[in-house]
């Protein structure tokens, strides 16, 4: 199975799920909520670089289901010239539940402490897989719950730099059609709500 299929099956897995973080710093406790659609793949994965592919110029998540059917085929999408560009980041994609599950950093993220970022997000996870950082980037949608608005590793810059630390004091992955929530982690001396 090709790297994109690969990547979309791993985040297909997500759509059912969201995250649900309670952060603290400075005696200020902020509480969101991660959510996953189809529609967010289409950036996620890096396929707006690939503006020489006509056939994307859909709707991401028309370009989800089409790819998902086969009606987007790997080929089409693998001879975009700026394909290349993108790779590291699909090679990484299937990695992203892993990496919300973990209990790494959490950054209050601001764009304009990155000169070389035109990054639009509210808050930043960095992790490390296999040795690389990979950061992802998060935005409030209208709905009030966040949503992945970018996702990439990168060895040269860090995007954490700057930027201010908040500590995970809970993470709740919530799987929504068993209506089932699993505490991820829970920082020491942080009282549950009875």
């Amino acid at each position: 199975m090709s790297d994109i299929l690969i990547a979309q099956n791993a985040f297909s897995k997500l759509l059912d799920i969201e995250y649900e973080f309670i952060l603290g710093r400075k005696n200020k406790i902020i509480s969101l909520v991660v959510e996953f659609q189809k529609f967010h793949f289409f950036h996620i994965a890096g396929l707006q670089h690939l503006r020489d592919l006509p056939r994307l110029s859909i709707s991401a998540e028309e370009v989800y289901n089409q790819l998902e059917s086969g009606k987007i085929s790997v080929d089409y999408i693998e001879s975009s010239n700026k394909y290349e560009s993108i790779r590291e980041r699909i090679k990484y994609l299937p990695q992203l539940e892993q990496i919300f599950d973990s209990n790494d950093t959490i950054f209050k993220y601001n764009p304009v402490l990155q000169t070389f970022s035109v990054i639009e997000a509210d808050f930043l996870l960095k992790n490390v897989v296999n040795k690389t950082p990979v950061f992802a980037f998060l935005s409030k949608s209208s709905n009030e719950k966040y949503f992945c608005r970018s996702f990439f590793p990168d060895n040269k810059k860090d995007y954490a730099d700057k930027q201010t630390k908040w500590t995970v004091l809970l993470k709740k992955k919530n799987r929504k059609a068993e209506n089932k929530s699993t505490i991820l982690y829970r920082h020491k001396g942080f009282e549950l709500d009875k």
